[in-house]
């Protein structure tokens, strides 16, 4: 699914990533392992939210709280969280966090400019039924893009 983004929309998630990124600084240690500018992957961060939340016709959450919120949107009762890369091959990885409270749904957006692609979603139980677990510095659970479901049968 392929969404293009207008100026006055891009402002927007510029606007809100930032201030994002600023707020989040201000009171939570920053555990950042790509090395992707922070200001830059809460733009994109925040870009993804945006298409997901237009396409699924739902309000995005432009709410400034202290601690970070693993979820992103709230569908159909479900609560969403979307993970956004630049790159168009990447894998979803969630956190050892996300194990301990699942969100209900996973969804991944590959952006490039002004345009973003629903790579697909997929439920909290089949993500970590398939997913491989990654140790290292972090603990994470990688997902590679072929094992998600097509956005249109969400």
């Amino acid at each position: 699914m392929k969404i293009e983004l207008n100026r006055h929309e891009m402002l927007m998630c510029e606007l809100f990533g930032s201030i994002r990124r600023k707020n989040a600084m201000q009171f939570n240690f920053d555990n950042q392992v790509s090395k992707q500018n922070p200001y830059d992957m809460d733009i994109d961060g925040f870009m993804g939210e945006f298409v997901v939340a237009k396409h699924l016709n739902v309000m995005v959450d432009t709410s400034i709280n202290e601690k970070k919120n693993p979820i992103d949107l709230y569908w159909n009762n479900k609560s969403i969280d979307v993970k956004t890369s630049r790159n168009n091959d990447a894998r979803l990885y969630v956190t050892e966090y996300h194990r301990i409270k699942p969100c209900d749904i996973y969804i991944m957006v590959f952006i490039e400019e002004n345009i973003a692609i629903i790579k697909g979603w997929i439920d909290a139980k089949t993500l970590f039924e398939k997913a491989k677990l990654v140790t290292g510095k972090h603990k994470a659970y990688m997902l590679e893009q072929n094992c998600l479901k097509n956005i249109e049968t969400i």
